[in-house]
């Protein structure tokens, strides 16, 4: 490795309590945000993509890259904001998906759809900082990823895929409007297609963008980070199952139908579903709680601020159920795993996986909700089963989630990017995926 450091740069979505801290708002966004916590010494806001704040901590680490993080933010004072926390560049720029945003272009008669002044910021700025590489973590959030359409094809781009919107399973199993479907899957289309690297180790994906979007694709094992750490403190719990997500439109709809199933044969069961949702879609949800009769013991708490708030709000719960859609693995399935809930959950091509070694999750096929049902019934009447899934579930946790060598692993196909980009230098083995 040379001497030099490598000038990296992400694009990405972040939010944590050190950036909040850092971020100086617009005087109507800071009114919004003192009003929400009120009370409290300190400004509280939502956390977002932790993935993303855990990979950093690991380059806080690394003394041969150059990162610079360049993200969007709602409500900021200004168009830019720079600063830098423990090493590492942080450059936000004003969100046009903000209602101030929103408002001018409305005023104006156009559309903040296509991001032209985030686009131009971006493209501004990767000019200033030349980097030797641009990394876009996400390529189905049009808000920062469209910003890779405008960068110079003398530098290399490697994108990272978060989940495949283009894939048929997306549309047909997420709640989302045809309008923003087709926008956004376009948007991700073109950003694969200027790609010149993709790090994906998603055999599924592959296969869809090599047939569909982009013949030539190469594949990197550049896996994300984990939102997850070890916590196995007891907590007093309040509910038998917690389905949560970020949103809960993903999944909640086949978590209450299996619930229903399993609360037949056991009415004092209990369900937490948490995470933030559309309304509309909670309306749904709720009358079809009503309909199977089991409105009296699901409980839906909504979202929670930061990480800390969500892992508190899980344990609370003695098992996790957290069936599958669009996700070939939930980082939400790992974080019950590590905080140690037994999880029933559902076959996709990535989750048997988690059973290789030993059982640590308990599976069944897609829209099975009786086996679903089932398996949670076995959670409940085996106590010393479920207590070995738990143990195995840790023990598999340790052993595939760290995140100091997922970012090595990182940090070595920067290296090996940069080469093959110059140079046509092969990758090495553990770098290429061509499974």
């Amino acid at each position: 490795m040379s001497d030099k450091k490598i000038k990296v740069v992400w694009l990405c979505t972040i939010a944590n309590q050190q950036i909040h801290n850092h971020i100086k708002f617009a005087p109507w966004r800071l009114k919004n945000i003192i009003k929400t916590c009120a009370g409290k010494s300190a400004l509280k806001l939502t956390e977002r993509a932790v993935w993303n704040t855990n990979a950093i901590k690991e380059y806080e680490k690394f003394n041969d890259i150059s990162l610079t993080v360049i993200f969007h933010y709602a409500g900021i004072r200004g168009d830019v904001q720079r600063f830098s926390i423990n090493g590492i560049n942080y450059i936000c720029y004003r969100s046009e998906d903000d209602h101030f945003s929103h408002s001018f272009f409305k005023l104006f008669g156009r559309t903040s759809e296509t991001y032209p002044k985030g686009r131009k910021i971006v493209s501004s700025l990767i000019e200033e900082l030349s980097p030797d590489i641009v990394h876009v973590i996400g390529a189905e959030n049009p808000n920062y990823s469209i910003c890779a359409l405008d960068i110079s094809h003398d530098i290399p781009l490697v994108v990272s895929l978060q989940t495949l919107m283009s894939e048929p399973d997306f549309k047909e199993n997420y709640y989302i409007n045809e309008e923003s479907y087709l926008f956004r899957s376009n948007v991700e289309r073109m950003v694969l297609e200027r790609s010149d690297y993709i790090a994906s180790r998603i055999k599924k994906y592959n296969t869809f963008i090599k047939e569909n979007i982009k013949n030539d694709a190469v594949f990197l094992q550049m896996p994300l980070a984990l939102g997850v750490d070890i916590n196995t403190e007891s907590s007093t719990k309040e509910y038998d199952f917690v389905y949560f997500a970020n949103n809960i439109s993903k999944a909640a709809d086949d978590a209450i139908e299996s619930f229903a199933l399993a609360y037949k044969m056991n009415p004092s069961l209990t369900l937490n579903i948490s995470g933030s949702y559309d309304i509309a879609f909670k309306r749904q949800l709720e009358k079809r709680m009503k309909g199977l009769k089991i409105d009296k013991n699901v409980f839906i708490t909504g979202p929670k601020q930061t990480h800390e708030d969500v892992i508190k709000q899980i344990k609370k719960s003695r098992f996790a159920l957290l069936p599958l859609k669009i996700d070939l693995i939930s980082s939400t399935i790992r974080e019950a795993m590590a905080c140690g809930l037994p999880v029933v959950t559902t076959i996709t091509p990535a989750t048997p996986n988690l059973n290789k070694e030993r059982e640590s999750v308990l599976l069944s096929n897609k829209g099975d909700y009786q086996a679903m049902a089932n398996n949670m019934l076995r959670l409940v009447e085996d106590v010393n089963y479920a207590q070995m899934i738990s143990n195995n579930a840790l023990l598999t946790i340790q052993e595939k989630s760290s995140n100091k060598a997922f970012m090595k692993m990182w940090r070595k196909a920067y290296y090996e990017i940069i080469d093959n980009f110059k140079n046509g230098t092969p990758f090495s083995e553990d770098v290429i995926f061509e499974g």
